[in-house]
């Protein structure tokens, strides 16, 4: 199974430019082209969040119709800057989600189990997993322990010593572990939030942080580094699926134009090019 990750979309109603600097509609545009233009196609599109910037319906009135350009399925959970009840009412038809109050994914497909976790507070930056969702999750794990599992989430659940965003991680990640330790068939964790690709381990478990499709938070690892974003090349997150792993790749978003190959290693006779 192939899946494609986007995150951090930022979309502002009437397609207005982020930070007067930043057309987040275009790199939308750019980051769904680039998916679609992709050999082979990602069996899934996955929308880890902040998918609008205030969360209003016009928001994803712009929203909605690019991602419906999209040739694969998609799922989405929300972020910080989302509201869910708009979220659900504006991707009726084009994503489902599976409980009541919360944003919650749970889908089975070619022999995997990939959950989505509304981490969202209205109002707040940090992430938190209220009671009934971390029931939820313990009823889907004790479920499906057959299936090997991968858990996508808008928080990440650790620090990665960007203190402005640390600040803002998933607050009740040790609640979150409580549930996941007993379930050996959670391989990893899917994030976003960071604005950069950023690869860790929470307690043993790898966890993948998606890039920026548009802009990235300056990476600063000094104590205390002013909150800021830089304009680095976009990307998206690609993840492989097997029954035993799981591999991350980073695919940049450019021009064919730009890119120069590719050339074989090997000639006709299967040698060594020298």
């Amino acid at each position: 199974m192939l899946i494609a990750q986007l995150t951090d979309l930022h979309i502002k109603k009437q397609g207005k430019i982020a930070y007067q600097k930043i057309d987040t509609l275009q790199c939308l545009k750019n980051a769904v082209a680039h998916i679609n233009s992709l050999s082979p196609q990602p069996d899934w599109v996955i929308v880890t969040g902040d998918l609008g910037d205030f969360g209003t319906p016009e928001e994803y009135g712009v929203l909605v119709p690019e991602l419906k350009k999209l040739k694969a399925p998609i799922k989405v959970v929300p972020g910080n800057h989302d509201h869910r009840d708009h979220l659900r009412v504006a991707f009726d038809g084009l994503a489902s989600f599976d409980h009541s109050e919360f944003c919650h994914f749970s889908q089975i497909f070619e022999g995997y189990h990939l959950l989505g976790l509304d981490t969202s507070v209205l109002g707040k930056p940090y992430g938190q997993l209220a009671p009934e969702s971390l029931l939820w999750l313990s009823e889907q794990l004790l479920a499906h322990t057959e299936l090997p599992t991968l858990i996508f989430l808008h928080h990440p659940p650790m620090e990665v010593g960007i203190d402005h965003m640390d600040v803002q991680k998933l607050l009740n990640d040790e609640a979150l572990w409580q549930v996941v330790k007993h379930h050996t068939q959670v391989t990893g964790l899917v994030a976003g939030h960071l604005h950069r690709s950023i690869c860790a381990t929470w307690h043993g478990l790898p966890v993948w942080v998606g890039p920026s499709h548009s802009h990235a938070v300056t990476l600063d690892l000094n104590p205390n580094a002013p909150s800021s974003f830089s304009l680095e090349p976009p990307a998206i997150q690609l993840f492989k699926l097997k029954s035993d792993s799981v591999t991350g790749h980073i695919s940049y978003i450019i021009s064919k134009d730009d890119v120069v190959g590719p050339f074989p290693f090997f000639d006709e006779n299967n040698k060594l090019i020298d």
